[in-house]
């Protein structure tokens, strides 16, 4: 566990064609920004080996009868995830209310999917432990939306003594001026916003890899 203790950790929260994809249920309103964003640090994360927790929302059918939009219901293309935020060697954790959870686990698989069945990931009990008892250096988070779901998960890094960075044009939204507010909101927190450009870079220069990866830029993390 311990190699994890210095290292930045993904957390890639709603990337799901519903959120993503033009033809989705409700996708967001910067999603095709976002998307080739996300693109990009997955890629990255592929190039990296960053280890990268992942949380998907999953509702039921009867969950969104009568609603006027029903997004991300189980067995329906909208509730998978988009392909590019996809890693290869990645494992699919259920949710069943229980704590039961290897901290360990991102050792042995580059990425865990886990679902949530509300708007804040903590209500996922295994998600909660892992974000909470995890060894990690930084949290860096992007997805959908900033200002609800990731607004959330930040907030509760904070309290819990974790640090936590947003990559903010990896983030979509459906209400600009809420998303706004919410990355000043948790900067002045002390969560660190940076740029995809910015992020990419600056991890690159921490590792020594930047003039490889600026030579690979086309054809890796583009």
């Amino acid at each position: 566990m311990g190699t994890l203790s210095n290292c930045d950790v993904f957390v890639d929260v709603c990337t799901q064609r519903d959120y993503l994809a033009s033809a989705g249920a409700h996708p967001c309103v910067n999603a095709a920004d976002v998307g080739r964003n996300v693109k990009r640090l997955i890629a990255f994360a592929r190039w990296e080996k960053v280890p990268t927790l992942s949380c998907v929302d999953a509702r039921r059918p009867d969950e969104v009868r009568g609603l006027p939009i029903g997004e991300c219901v189980l067995g329906t293309l909208g509730q998978a995830k988009v392909p590019c935020s996809l890693l290869p060697r990645r494992i699919i954790v259920e949710s069943d209310n229980s704590l039961s959870v290897p901290l360990d686990l991102l050792e042995r698989y580059q990425q865990a999917i886990l679902v949530k069945r509300h708007r804040d990931p903590f209500t996922n009990p295994k998600l909660d432990r892992l974000l909470t008892e995890m060894p990690a250096g930084r949290f860096v988070i992007f997805g959908v939306p900033l200002e609800v779901s990731i607004r959330l998960l930040v907030l509760g890094l904070l309290l819990r003594g974790r640090k936590a960075a947003i990559v903010t044009d990896a983030c979509g939204f459906w209400s600009e001026p809420d998303a706004q507010m919410a990355a000043r909101q948790l900067e002045a927190k002390g969560c660190q916003l940076q740029n995809t450009d910015e992020y990419i870079q600056a991890a690159a220069a921490r590792t020594g890899r930047a003039s490889s990866l600026r030579g690979r830029r086309r054809r890796s993390v583009a």
